[in-house]
């Protein structure tokens, strides 16, 4: 490209020196600015590759096609995974002789374990069933002393009066010192919630209500009729050990929730 530049510029100045003595400054004008039109500058354009003009006939040549190749074949898919989903049914007012001890044979042919919110009057009277509720697997918790409104007591007396007696009663009974609490009614002042969190307890309500405490609409057929319109994943299932109903529903409840791809669990592990 030097050399053509070269001597396109050596030919243009001998005919300008030739013809300079009869127009100089008209004919050095004349070829200088032919001389630009034929050899113009490179150029780059943005920050791409330099571009020559055509007029130098330097083009590139044109890149080869490349081969064709077969699409690849498109892969389905994998169907995605269902998500896990869990469950925890929970027991109030328990131990008792008549229905703990048959909702327990349920739970153990079943293979289901549950949590049983206990009273500590209760866990005193039926320590056999408080061993048993602990040594087949399931989870206890404190659902106070005497089943009293929690929000008319002060923070003190909750603690000293209706909790940590349970909690030690379950304690010396099984070797477990239960922390998580249910409050009665699902009654507590938000100073007493602080106040108990601050105390290293663990407040656990319900999300599914299958009324069957309620001798107005607690029969087997509207329990499981409730499961079937309320369940929901993470779902705290609240249930008694105080009434055959509850034992009657129980089989078709686990039942059904096992057919929707429900894991039973206890409610520390949701």
């Amino acid at each position: 490209m030097r050399r053509i530049k070269n001597a396109g510029l050596c030919l243009a100045a001998i005919l300008i020196i030739s013809l300079s003595a009869i127009h100089p400054t008209a004919a050095a004008q004349f070829y200088l600015n032919e001389l630009l039109e034929s050899f113009p500058p490179i150029q780059v354009i943005k920050e791409g590759p330099l571009m020559r003009n055509l007029e130098l006939h330097l083009e590139e040549p044109a890149p080869e096609p490349e081969p064709e190749q077969e699409p690849e074949p498109e892969l389905t898919p994998a169907p995605a995974p269902l998500p896990a989903r869990k469950i925890a049914l929970t027991f109030d007012d328990g131990p008792d002789r008549i229905n703990t001890p048959k909702l327990l044979d349920i739970l153990r042919d079943e293979q289901v374990p549950a949590t049983f919110f206990v009273l500590g009057e209760k866990v005193e009277r039926y320590p056999e069933m408080t061993r048993r509720i602990f040594e087949e697997g399931h989870l206890i918790a404190n659902h106070s002393r005497t089943h009293v409104d929690l929000s008319e007591l002060t923070n003190e007396d909750i603690l000293a009066l209706e909790l940590e007696p349970t909690s030690q009663a379950v304690e010396r009974l099984t070797g477990f010192y239960p922390t998580i609490m249910r409050p009665p009614y699902g009654s507590l002042r938000q100073d007493s919630v602080m106040f108990l969190r601050e105390n290293g307890w663990q407040i656990v309500r319900w999300s599914l209500d299958t009324f069957d405490w309620d001798s107005t609409r607690n029969s087997p057929e509207e329990i499981i009729e409730r499961i079937q319109k309320g369940h929901h994943h993470k779902a705290v299932v609240l249930m008694h050990c105080n009434g055959p109903t509850t034992i009657q529903a129980l089989p078709e409840i686990i039942a059904i929730l096992r057919s929707l791809g429900y894991e039973f669990v206890t409610v520390n592990q949701l």
